[in-house]
């Protein structure tokens, strides 16, 4: 009898608690602690991630999992666009627009280097059009030598393929890109078009996709200079996506007829079925370089046009995906309340009833529900606040005459202390109750003053560098952020960060957002909701860019719902419409898949 030493070149270990990190697939322990023998088994699925920033269909895709890449794409009916998106592993930033706006083009290459080439610019019209990615911009390269849309790619900026196609015809044709200009390869063995491609110049996968209205299965492999025959699909279908190696692949979605979830691995020579897509959809656009063991999959045709992202990983560790999720609601509905605290000890005050009055009601959240505690000094609306749920600052608001009042918060009642030098609302907010500051707002028109709280008096500071209300403020006295705001005629883009003295431009936001609710710290902040009209759109900030997160259950805007928490861990509640409910997000968690195995 062989030993499981002997099979594996490993004793089995003795513990007291499981590994807490990835380990290799069947390996074996004993837990001392529970008196079971306990392994790994790896765990194969798609999660969702940071939606795309705009919805359309007929994307195409570059790139890894962590820097992909999608450009082009059509919004109903047939309009070609030329956005870019970059993705960082968790979300969507804008990148630099094509120069021609197209939608089934061919993708080569990576988040930083990549090639699109042909595609459809309208309903009839068709481009040769090359152009060329180097991180920031697109510039010309070669014309591709036939006028096509629906062509797969594979390869580099430098050494890409294009081939199949259609629409007009259906075609055989292979291209090959020198980082210059193309030349002839061996044509398909079958005439395709929105089939699934991946791999290199000289190695690369030809699969499924066929002329409409029949789908096909068939699977093709080139070798830099001919196409063979190899193993067919398990699910025939066009429309879908695919990234990996010749001998690692992966695709995903497509039309069968219907909308598919289909998920298929490729070995060199054969496909196997694993975990489906959460969302059904067909011309979706995808990136990954790893083989059959990730891959991103988003946008498409889900019956209208779809923003959804998901990412398939394969590894011991099962990922669990960050979520907003439904708690319990305030006691009281509201909006343009203030916040404060965290995720697990929040704090929700003040704001506008479903009557339209002000409030004064204070509520604390302990993680799991709401409880009302003692009631703010003047009741108001459209003020800001900041702090802990013990120690936390408000100031400013409305109605009637527009407030400067300031309160602080100890954790039982709250004070009046000094006013604020001018009384205003919607005034973005950072800091702490003894370190704060105050940007912007209202008061018979936009302000662009800064003051600073020490726990005492307000005192003068440099201003914004233009005047807005409704900007969110986030962070600290010395590292903080206004981000959005509005000034006729419409909501800012723009972020502006603080160092305690001087303001400087941070990252453009991806839309204007104004009396949007925002938590964390000026280098990993969350803001959620936006206005004009409500949303249920969440973005990210790392310090230097924005990207697209986890979206909200409910829209949320139109009079900032109030908030607490971190980039990982936040608390939204309230909203225009006045409702009580709220919502918790938890961000993306990762623990072993580990199985416990019988005594014998």
């Amino acid at each position: 009898m062989t030993t499981y030493r002997n099979i594996h070149g490993r004793s089995i270990q003795s513990v007291t608690t499981d590994p807490s990190e990835s380990v290799t697939e069947g390996q074996i322990w004993y837990n001392t602690s529970s008196d079971t023998f306990k392994t790994v088994l790896v765990n194969e699925a798609w999660a969702s991630s940071g939606p795309a920033i705009t919805a359309r269909d007929r994307v195409a895709g570059a790139g890894t999992t962590t820097a992909g890449l999608i450009f082009g794409g059509a919004t109903p009916p047939n309009s070609a666009q030329t956005l870019t998106e970059e993705y960082n592993g968790s979300g969507f930033a804008t990148g630099g627009a094509l120069s021609t706006a197209r939608f089934g083009a061919g993708p080569a290459g990576t988040q930083t280097a990549a090639l699109a080439f042909a595609g459809r610019t309208a309903s009839t019209t068709y481009t040769t059009n090359s152009e060329e990615y180097g991180g920031t911009s697109w510039t010309s390269g070669g014309a591709y030598p036939v006028a096509t849309t629906g062509l797969a790619g594979a390869g580099t900026q430098t050494a890409g393929l294009g081939f199949g196609g259609g629409i007009p015809g259906y075609l055989t044709t292979t291209n090959e890109y020198d980082g210059s200009s193309w030349t002839s390869g061996g044509a398909l063995n079958s005439a395709r078009s929105y089939l699934a491609g991946f791999g290199i110049q000289t190695s690369a996968v030809a699969a499924a996709g066929s002329p409409r209205p029949s789908v096909g299965s068939a699977t093709e492999e080139y070798n830099g200079s001919s196409w063979t025959a190899s193993g067919n699909m398990n699910t025939a279908r066009d429309a879908l996506y695919g990234n990996g190696t010749e001998s690692s692949g992966l695709v995903y979605g497509g039309n069968t007829g219907s909308l598919s979830t289909k998920t298929e691995k490729y070995d060199g020579s054969t496909w196997s079925e694993t975990g489906d897509l959460a969302t059904a959809r067909k011309y979706l656009g995808g990136f990954g370089t790893a083989g059959n063991t990730s891959g991103v999959a988003t946008t498409g045709d889900t019956g209208s046009m779809s923003s959804a992202t998901e990412e398939f990983t394969s590894s011991a560790n099962v990922i669990t995906a960050g979520a907003w999720a439904a708690t319990n609601s305030l006691n009281q509905g509201r909006s343009s309340s203030g916040g404060a605290g965290t995720q697990t000890a929040g704090l929700i005050y003040g704001g506008s009833t479903p009557g339209g009055n002000p409030s004064k009601l204070t509520e604390e959240y302990d993680g799991t529900s709401f409880s009302e505690v003692s009631d703010m000094n003047t009741p108001r609306y459209c003020y800001d606040g900041t702090g802990t749920q013990t120690a936390a600052l408000t100031f400013g608001g409305s109605p009637g005459p527009i407030k400067a009042y300031t309160e602080e918060w100890n954790g039982s009642s709250w004070s009046e202390q000094n006013d604020m030098g001018t009384g205003r609302y919607s005034v973005a907010e950072g800091g702490t109750q003894t370190a704060a500051f105050g940007a912007g707002g209202y008061s018979g028109s936009n302000r662009s003053e800064v003051e600073h709280y020490d726990g005492t008096s307000w005192t003068s500071a440099t201003a914004l560098p233009s005047t807005r209300r409704a900007a969110i403020g986030s962070g600290t006295l010395t590292a903080g952020l206004c981000i959005g705001g509005y000034a006729p005629p419409g909501a800012f883009t723009n972020t502006e960060e603080y160092d305690g003295s001087s303001w400087s431009a941070g990252g453009a936001l991806p839309t204007g957002k104004a009396d949007v609710s925002s938590c964390g710290p000026q280098t990993a902040n969350f803001v959620f909701g936006a206005t004009p009209g409500k949303t249920t759109a969440s973005i990210n900030y790392d310090g230097t860019a924005w990207a697209t997160a986890p979206s909200m259950g409910t829209s949320r805007g139109d009079g900032a719902p109030a908030k607490a928490g971190s980039q990982t861990a936040a608390l939204v509640a309230g909203s225009a419409d006045r409702i009580a409910t709220a919502e918790e997000f938890t961000g993306e968690t990762s623990a072993l898949n580990v199985k416990t195995l019988t005594q014998s």
